[in-house]
């Protein structure tokens, strides 16, 4: 029985990708050919696999934090 609990990413990889974020909060986006090319220029990561868990990282938690935002209340 196989049961699926999500991604496990390790703490570097988050560590790195959350410091990214709140450093350059303008520079990324919900597109993750965007974020792996801006990770290339901002960072020296020299494997292009941890480049790419870290770009897909950054993808995830600014969709995820875009959601979680509250909304504008709605007037009445």
């Amino acid at each position: 029985m196989v049961i699926n609990l999500g991604n496990i990413r390790q703490t570097h990889i988050k560590n790195v990708a959350i410091d990214l974020v709140k450093k350059y909060p303008d520079q990324f986006s919900g597109d993750f050919q965007n974020n792996k090319a801006k990770v290339d220029t901002l960072t020296t990561v020299n494997s292009k696999l941890l480049r790419n868990r870290i770009a897909g990282y950054i993808t995830r938690y600014v969709i995820s934090r875009s959601k979680s935002k509250p909304s504008r209340p709605i007037s009445e």
